[in-house]
């Protein structure tokens, strides 16, 4: 599967990719993260009417254009943040790659978790000689400001 590249935002994108996934399945559901559109549709046509199964396109959009690449599950995507949900709506999967592919989902999954659960309010971190409690999480940006303000003050 190759990619193509035509005049777009990446919003017109979005709506292009998901009207070109409607003409043969119904999509059920779509979340955009980062560069990655991901969606669960149901084929209403084909051998294969009426299956569950979860795709994946690729945009990138710079000066005005839009580089889209398509794929789906059977072909073992290197992307693994599909949303556990469309797992779980899917049918069974087809295919070598499908399956492993979805156990590396989950594991990435559990492994995020996993990370989020350690840094709670209350966590203790040993740095050097010192122990550090984490009284309350200051966010994402937060911490991007915190680490740019941090690093002026010693220029």
């Amino acid at each position: 599967m190759g990619s193509f590249v035509y005049r777009a935002t990446k919003a017109q994108a979005i709506r292009d990719e998901l009207a070109n996934v409607s003409a043969s399945s119904a999509v059920l559901a779509h979340r955009v993260i980062g560069t990655r559109l991901w969606f669960l549709a149901q084929a209403h046509t084909g051998t294969l009417a009426g299956r569950k199964w979860i795709g994946l396109t690729l945009i990138e959009c710079r000066g005005g254009e839009a580089v889209v690449k398509c794929l789906d599950e059977t072909l073992g995507p290197h992307y693994y943040d599909c949303p556990l949900s469309y797992l779980a709506r899917a049918d069974e999967p087809l295919g070598p790659h499908a399956g492993p592919w979805r156990e590396q989902v989950r594991a990435f999954h559990a492994n995020r978790f996993a990370k989020r659960t350690l840094i709670r309010c209350g966590a203790r971190v040993a740095y050097g000689d010192h122990i550090y409690v984490l009284r309350h999480k200051l966010g994402r940006a937060a911490g991007r400001w915190l680490a740019r303000a941090t690093a002026s003050s010693f220029a």
